[in-house]
């Protein structure tokens, strides 16, 4: 699991919002410079302006995302597996940072996800396992494996590292 940059900014109202310092969660042309040592400074650009879009991280909202995803894409296939596969990569981000939050919130004494996380990803992987496939090769079912090893294996010392390397693709 990756451990995202989060910072607590407070904003008028009362509000805490946390901030995410990982802008290629929204822009997807910035993740070769993420996994490249890519700094979240703003750009250099002279005409560059920062926005930061809020974003509610919560069960119900990204699993609409997902059945939105699924609704883009219809069927694994061949052809857009590649694609399939990144558009849930990035709400698996959502979920590293939903688990995160919550595990801070509660500090189990055991484990290392927040019983938030586990619930949310048994219904995700559920979704995941609904998509028909044609002649896609490993999404949805690495994905899947992975997902359930990480979350939902029960048998596994949850306090291993995963020895995949992370990558959810």
């Amino acid at each position: 699991m990756e451990h995202h940059n989060l910072d607590a900014h407070p904003i008028p109202k009362d509000s805490n919002p946390l901030f995410i310092n990982e802008p290629w969660l929204i822009d997807p042309s910035l993740q070769w410079r993420q996994e490249t040592g890519y700094d979240p400074a703003p750009l250099d650009d002279p005409d560059n302006i920062r926005v930061y879009v809020p974003l509610d991280l919560c069960k119900e909202s990204i699993l609409r995302r997902l059945s939105e995803v699924i609704s883009h894409h219809g069927a694994a296939s061949e052809e857009n597996e590649a694609d399939y596969s990144y558009d849930v990569v990035m709400l698996i981000s959502q979920i590293e940072i939903y688990d995160q939050v919550w595990f801070a919130r509660h500090m189990p004494k055991e484990g290392k996800h927040s019983v938030e996380a586990i619930e949310l990803v048994k219904e995700f992987v559920q979704k995941l396992e609904e998509i028909e496939v044609y002649d896609a090769e490993t999404f949805p079912y690495s994905t899947i494996d992975k997902l359930k090893l990480e979350f939902i294996d029960t048998v596994r010392d949850q306090n291993e590292p995963m020895e995949y390397g992370g990558d959810w693709y």
